[in-house]
């Protein structure tokens, strides 16, 4: 299977501190999408990996790039990255809160996610906008509005926004229960992705790429062996617990930081 990279904010450090490491700077990123091409990686469009769900062969060495809610920074710094490059990618919003401050999380309050009539200059481009909820609420025991308003009044908003009808959803934090699942695919749409909780076409894992991740880090979170350590590990504590560790080895730490001994979630 394909790699789904993850993605967030991009630039500097904000002055308030970056705790979960979600800003990956201008020459991560490009040194990252380097080492991909380098190495024979094809980036693939969100047409192409649905395709590899259904069956369809895909390159022994591809991946698929998604970005998470919206930040300004995706619009100013990694769309013209990604379109100078080539690259296919799909970014996740909540359009219950664009245009305003990332509410989710107190650190990141003076953050502020790019409007509608910014993200809506997307249309056409390689960058596909699919949903990330309405208002970046966990999907997990959700009743039945709950999950209406955030998997069908979400997908009709970023409809109306973008002219045409979104098909993936990312879930918040990449928090998912069976009826979240299930109100995605009765919704209609294509493809769900999850973080490392994988289960199935409706909770696709993903790969967390971070600020500090360095680019031997971002190496080994291509390997196959990250790949399988991490989706079990998603449904296995003391596994979790293992992936961390390797992980330090590979950074050279000799202690996990903070932000690796909390399970990776999607912002």
């Amino acid at each position: 299977m394909p790699r789904v990279l993850m993605y967030h904010n991009f630039g500097e450090v904000p002055p308030a501190g970056d705790p979960e490491h979600l800003f990956v700077s201008v020459e991560s990123f490009r040194a990252q999408l380097d080492l991909l091409r380098q190495r024979g990686w094809r980036a693939l469009t969100l047409d192409e990996f649905t395709a590899t769900l259904d069956g369809a062969p895909s390159p022994r060495k591809s991946y698929l790039i998604t970005i998470d809610d919206g930040h300004e920074s995706v619009l100013s710094t990694a769309a013209p990255i990604l379109a100078e490059a080539g690259i296919p990618s799909v970014l996740f919003v909540p359009p219950g809160v664009l245009g305003g401050p990332i509410k989710w999380n107190p650190v990141y309050a003076d953050e502020q996610l790019s409007g509608k009539t910014e993200i809506a200059t997307l249309a056409g481009t390689g960058m596909e906008v699919g949903v990330h909820g309405y208002d970046h609420t966990r999907m997990f025991g959700m009743d039945s509005a709950e999950l209406h308003r955030n998997v069908v009044h979400a997908r009709d908003e970023v409809a109306a926004m973008m002219g045409g009808t979104p098909r993936s959803f990312a879930y918040p934090f990449g928090t998912h229960d069976r009826d979240a699942r299930r109100a995605l695919e009765d919704a209609g749409y294509t493809v769900s992705f999850a973080v490392a909780r994988e289960h199935g076409r409706f909770a696709v894992d993903r790969i967390y790429v971070k600020g500090t991740d360095s680019l031997a880090l971002f190496r080994f979170k291509l390997s196959l062996v990250y790949r399988f350590a991490s989706r079990v590990g998603g449904r296995t504590p003391w596994l979790r617990h293992q992936v961390r560790t390797l992980i330090q080895l590979v950074k050279g730490d000799k202690e996990p930081s903070p932000g690796e001994r909390a399970i990776p979630k999607s912002r």
